[in-house]
């Protein structure tokens, strides 16, 4: 890669000003061209920020006609976010995580009782909790491997409950 910029450089360096007007010309040209090909929305790492960073806040208010990767907006407000030291990246997995006594008592709720998700949800809001979704518990109950059956079929009961359903029906005397 540096074999293709040192050429670059240097032909760069030895060209006026009026010929290096004419090189940035073209080259925001030719981004447009390749913006046109890429989705709406690009997604920047953090990484890639700073390196915009740096050079863009080195051009100076110029950056607003040239940057095309975000709008001149975004860009602003990543100069003020670096400037005021905000947070790094939020959580990747997107929204806050469950507390983990929140997490273990939807466990052990599905694991003594076997209920379903909508049985599950209902029991926890019975103890205030009222803030938890379906997808939410459903994801927790995935994450340690137990997995939901055919939901339209079993009215959403867990496979794990089949474990306390085959235990009932043995103590019971069911075949």
């Amino acid at each position: 890669m540096s074999k293709i910029f040192h050429p670059l450089l240097a032909f760069i360096a030895s060209a006026t000003d009026k010929e290096l007007a004419k090189y940035v010309e073209y080259l925001k040209h030719e981004n447009k061209i390749l913006r046109a090909r890429l989705p709406k929305q690009v997604h920047t790492t953090a990484e890639e920020r700073t390196t915009l960073l740096k050079y863009g806040k080195a051009i100076g208010r110029a950056i607003e006609e040239l940057v095309s990767i975000v709008s001149s907006a975004t860009f602003d407000r990543w100069v003020r976010e670096e400037k005021n030291g905000k947070p790094k990246p939020k959580n990747p997995k997107g929204g806050q995580r469950k507390p983990k006594e929140l997490r273990e008592l939807a466990l052990k709720i599905a694991e003594e009782t076997g209920f379903g998700l909508t049985r599950i949800i209902g029991e926890l809001r019975k103890l205030g909790i009222m803030k938890i979704s379906w997808q939410t518990v459903r994801n927790i109950l995935q994450e340690h491997g137990i997995e939901p059956c055919c939901l339209s079929q079993h009215s959403g009961v867990f496979c794990a409950s089949s474990r306390h359903l085959g235990a009932a029906a043995v103590e019971s005397g069911v075949s």
